[in-house]
Formats: C-alpha cells, structure tokens, sequence
C-alpha cells in the first residue's frame, strides 16, 4: 500500500463546470479507490452523478465523442513523485475529466478523479497534467495539458478541446436534420522561463515572434523561413521551440 497524501477519488460536484484546483484531502495507508469508500456522503453523490450522466446516452444521436478514446486505457498514475499504480483510465476532453476504474470490466463503474495540481497520468503516448492556463480570450481556465517540448526558454504544451454543437431539426420534408456532434479540436499553449501563467499560442509567424524576447527574434525568423515551418504542424511547432531553447543568449 502506497501513502496518498491528497489524492482521492472525486472531481468538483459540478455537473458540468471546470473543476477548481483543490486542497488536501485525509491521507492514510489505503489503495486509491479505497480513499473513496469512507462513506463520505459527498463522495457517494459524484460518483452516482457521472453513472446517471452516463445512463443518459443513447437519448439522441450525437457524431463524434467527448472522449480521446472511448476505450478505457492501462495508465501510471502518479501524485507528484509517488507512483501510485496503474489503472485503467479514459480521458473525457469535453469536461476535461478524468475517468477511472480498477479494471476494464464493463459492469465496473469508472469514478472520477480529483482535479490537482500535482496529479499525472500516463494516458497513452503522452503525460496529462492538471493545471491552469490563459485561453486567447484571456480567460483562466483549468484542465489537463501534456508537455511535447520542454527547455530552458520555453515549455510548450497540447492540449485536446472538443466542442459540442447543438444539432437542427429538418425544417421540412427537403432537407435533412443535422445531427449533433462533438468536434475535436487541438490547442497549444506555451510556459515562458520567468513568467508564472501558461498562455494560448496562437500559431502564426507574427504571434510567435511577439513572445520571443528581441534578441532572438531575428535568429527564429529566419530559422522559420529557412525550414519551411508550418505552425499549423504539431512536429514544426516542436523543431521550432526546440530551436529557440537551444539558442544562445548570453553573448
């Protein structure tokens, strides 16, 4: 049995609202589901608030899913430096939630993480942590990101969106209804050494430039017309913070 610190099986009660950065919760000697089985009545209402939300689907048809993959998928979960095990894990992007279950059974009921800061887990091919960020709107948000290039400038950061869009009926017998869907969506946000927020990286020539300090704006300007660089391009975004992180300032 690992010590838990403050890690404990529940998200915010909200239904539907970003989860808010959370304190400690009681440690002790106990595997992590069984930090969730102390009868606590708070406890018992989010983990029967995400099976009623999921006896819900099939109510209409939606496109798409709110989900990376529907599938739950063996992943490490850590708090901070403590491994705490591995788990089957599916990551919800719409809710920006972490489900859970012990097994991959399908008559086992997936519970929901508590949203910390020091909180990560190993899904698939990258590393989710929880943490707070600055959308282009200049709003402040929580979810998970994954560090895909990580320097002495510069940290940059992925992050999977979805968005749902509400569908229409057919308005007569010669067009069809649209459907409603969810869309999934890719964003990226950057960590600049010596300044405490994550922003949204909006991924054009001129954005970028403007965040860089002036010495290096000429050496990355021609480094992005000299290789091509597409932004668009998750491997050219990383060639090209990369790049920066390795360029010398100090002369």
């Amino acid at each position: 049995m690992k010590y838990l610190y403050t890690l404990i099986l529940i998200l915010s009660a909200q239904v539907s609202g970003m989860a808010q950065v959370t304190g400690a919760a009681p440690a002790g000697e106990a595997g992590l589901f069984d930090a969730a089985r102390g009868g606590n009545p708070m406890l018992n209402l989010v983990m029967m608030d995400l099976r009623v939300r999921d006896q819900k689907k099939g109510v209409e048809e939606i496109l798409g899913s709110p989900y990376l993959t529907e599938d739950f998928i063996k992943s490490k979960v850590y708090f901070g430096e403590e491994f705490m095990g591995d788990y089957y894990v599916r990551y919800n992007a719409l809710n920006s939630e972490i489900e859970i279950k012990e097994t991959d059974l399908p008559e086992e009921n997936p519970k929901r993480l508590l949203a910390n800061q020091d909180l990560r887990v190993k899904y698939g091919k990258r590393e989710l942590l929880f943490t707070t960020y600055i959308n282009k709107k200049d709003q402040t948000k929580n979810g998970y990101l994954s560090i895909i290039s990580k320097g002495d400038k510069f940290t940059l950061y992925h992050r999977l969106a979805v968005k749902y869009s509400e569908g229409k009926a057919a308005a007569n017998s010669m067009v069809n209804a649209i459907p409603s869907r969810y869309a999934h969506f890719v964003e990226y946000y950057y960590l600049k050494d010596g300044v405490d927020r994550i922003d949204q990286l909006l991924q054009k020539k001129g954005a970028l430039l403007k965040i860089l300090d002036k010495e290096l704006k000429d050496d990355v300007s021609k480094f992005l017309k000299l290789e091509k660089i597409d932004l668009d391009k998750e491997e050219d975004l990383i060639k090209t913070f990369e790049y920066i992180n390795s360029l010398n300032t100090t002369s």
